[in-house]
């Protein structure tokens, strides 16, 4: 059969599988970016959230007081030494001027996607690309399902994008190589820095060595080639330990029973049925078959094989360390699901290797249909439970907070009054009540607060809480300081400028400010409300050094409720002229707070998500089509193998 394949592959047409294959990786890519675009444009907050306020503490506050050295790059957060994301921020800040949680979201969406592309186009080279279409599948799943949306709308958890994202390059490069190749050289660095992604990044390593067994079980003389492998597994794993730091506050998470670990086990395995434990028992077929398939046949160059049963064993691991350090979590947290969800993947990917290799020689082959079967419509039945109860209840719970978060920072920056805090909900907290190893503060919005008052920190916050331009009011009419209640919300010590007074939106003004200092940023962000965008109502900047005018021009009406708009800064100082002379409209406006020109990009980006999506849905249609007439033509697009990574 090697050979038949081999053959088809020389008489394959040079150029069409190619384009072909990038078609496929695109709508891949467009997927899984639209999607992501899509929820952070609803869902996200460019102010930073919980844990984010860590990357001010630890990297942002060293720099701007000259005091950041190399060490704090290496220094713990909780467990892990996240040196990829202590990097990753600062970059973003310093293109951008702003600590801005949303760019790092979008930036995600483009990392992480085009990641997850190049690994499909590796499983398909090894394959076999006639498998494209099948392949996209799981890992579109993967990308464009809202299950792992903790990730998504946190610009912090970068770090498992990083860990997944150098994970898979650990296993390619030192895993499916010869021991010495040039691949292989480059792996151990890769496999070296996923430690530096997340603790579980050892677990790359691991995984390799696991691989390298199971090659040595299938053929014995191996061993004499790939000790090298897995001497340097074990010296990644063992300084991954070394590194690894114990958060006695965590402890209260783990498993404090076998019973309690082996049900949270099950949990992970049986994903994305998380609340059948049991179900990881026939969850974990596939992968199982396809290990015994691999190892009966004792003569075949499989790289394919091998990539996804290390890839399976590398999910299974982290499987069982998530049910020791969480198990006593009631069910996996959302920001695990990006790696828990391999799980799928793995198995998926084995069912289309056995079918297309091995179906024959399987035992009770005859219910093997049936069971596949069974098996994709339990996945995805168990997919739209999963992100149904995401989509109706955690994300927007995360939402709520999110609003919570920006209205209380939003209202102490305008008092400097920490009582604002007193309502705030708990859960922006990482507080573990009963826990005597917690940091309990003195009061719910003390961690906040330091970070707030830090000068460093206040020049770089993102436009949604940052400090306003000094707008003083010079020649005004109609247009009156904090006059009106109608906008929501209303929050205290924020001040507004607005043409709806005691005689409602029939009141005509004008108002006209004393020369504002540009600031540092291009971008000026403005809130309004009202009817701003109706005939007689305009909100204009002229520049004063090039009597330039830029308006703020909403393509409809905003109603009760503030919105935000982003116009160009003027180039020098200038003014704000804001005109109502209609009848029977109003409009409220505040003082504009800077942007940062990547924050502008990230927000206009966001909002053509759903775009992308259908974008890369309509290719992947068009790719399939493609497939088919392809086949129908004669034109072979049954690749083998390349084979390039190789070895068994």
């Amino acid at each position: 059969m090697e050979a038949e394949l081999i053959d088809a592959q020389k008489e394959a047409p040079p150029h069409a599988d190619r384009h072909y294959g990038w078609l496929w990786m695109l709508s891949l890519f467009l997927v899984g970016l639209g999607a992501r675009l899509l929820l952070i444009h609803r869902f996200g907050t460019p102010l930073p959230f919980w844990d984010q306020w860590e990357e001010a503490r630890t990297a942002f506050i060293p720099y701007f007081e000259g005091r950041l050295s190399l060490a704090d790059f290496f220094a713990p957060h909780n467990e892990n030494r996240i040196l990829f994301n202590r990097l990753y921020g600062p970059v973003l800040l310093l293109l951008n001027g702003q600590f801005d949680n949303q760019l790092e979201m979008v930036a995600n969406a483009f990392l992480y996607p085009a990641g997850i592309a190049g690994f499909g186009w590796l499983l398909a080279r090894l394959m076999g690309r006639r498998f494209w279409p099948l392949i996209s599948l799981p890992l579109m799943a993967a990308l464009a399902l809202p299950f792992a949306w903790e990730n998504t709308l946190s610009g912090f958890h970068s770090q498992y994008y990083f860990m997944i994202l150098f994970t898979l390059l650990t296993i390619w490069l030192l895993g499916l190589h010869e021991p010495g190749s040039i691949k292989w050289c480059f792996g151990v660095p890769v496999a070296i820095g996923a430690l530096f992604t997340l603790v579980g990044g050892l677990l790359a390593a691991a995984a390799v060595c696991g691989l390298v067994i199971l090659k040595v079980l299938r053929q014995p003389p191996a061993w004499k080639r790939l000790w090298p492998t897995v001497a340097v597994g074990i010296l990644v794993v063992g300084l991954g330990l070394a590194l690894k730091i114990e958060v006695a506050h965590h402890r209260v998470m783990m498993a404090h029973s076998v019973t309690e670990f082996l049900v949270s086990l099950g949990k992970y395995l049986a994903w994305p049925w998380i609340v059948l434990p049991l179900f990881a028992v026939f969850n974990m077929l596939p992968l199982l078959l396809l290990a015994w398939c691999y190892l009966r046949d004792r003569q075949s160059r499989m790289p394919a094989d091998e990539l996804v049963l290390a890839v399976g064993l590398w999910a299974v691991l982290q499987a069982v360390a998530a049910a020791y350090a969480r198990g006593g979590k009631d069910y996996p947290q959302w920001r695990y699901m990006d790696c828990t969800c391999f799980v799928m993947i793995a198995n998926a990917l084995s069912l289309m290797l056995l079918w297309g290799r091995c179906s024959k020689r399987l035992p009770f082959r005859r219910y093997f249909r049936v069971a596949t079967a069974l098996w994709v419509v339990a996945s995805a039945l168990g997919l739209v439970l999963l992100n149904s109860r995401a989509w109706r209840i955690d994300i927007p719970e995360r939402q709520f907070l999110h609003r919570a978060q920006l209205q209380t920072t939003r209202a102490y920056m305008a008092t400097e009054d920490i009582r604002v805090f007193d309502g705030k909900p708990k859960e922006q907290l990482a507080l573990y009540e009963g826990d005597p190893y917690a940091p309990q503060p003195q009061h719910i919005g003390e961690k906040l607060v330091k970070f707030l008052d830090n000068p460093c920190v206040r020049r770089i916050l993102p436009a949604c809480v940052r400090d306003p331009l000094r707008v003083v009011p010079d020649n005004v009419t109609g247009f009156i300081t904090n006059g009106t209640a109608r906008t929501k919300p209303n929050i205290p010590g924020e001040v507004t400028w607005s043409s709806y007074t005691n005689e409602g939106a029939a009141n005509k003004g004008r108002f006209e400010s004393l020369p504002v200092s540009r600031g540092r940023l291009p971008f000026l962000e403005f809130r309004v409300a009202g009817d701003l965008g109706q005939p007689g109502l305009s909100l204009t900047l002229i520049d004063l050094s090039s009597g330039k005018t830029t308006s703020v021009k909403p393509l409809k009406a905003l109603g009760d409720n503030w919105r935000t708009f982003q116009v160009r800064a003027p180039h020098g100082d200038f003014k704000i002229i804001a005109v109502d002379e209609s009848s029977n409209g109003w409009f409220a406006f505040q003082a504009p707070r800077e942007v940062g020109w990547l924050s502008w990009a990230a927000e206009g980006l966001a909002s053509f998500g759903g775009s992308l999506f259908l974008g890369g849905l309509a290719l992947y249609v068009a790719s399939v089509v493609l497939a088919f007439r392809l086949l129908l033509s004669g034109d072979s697009l049954h690749r083998a193998p390349d084979g390039e990574a190789s070895h068994s």
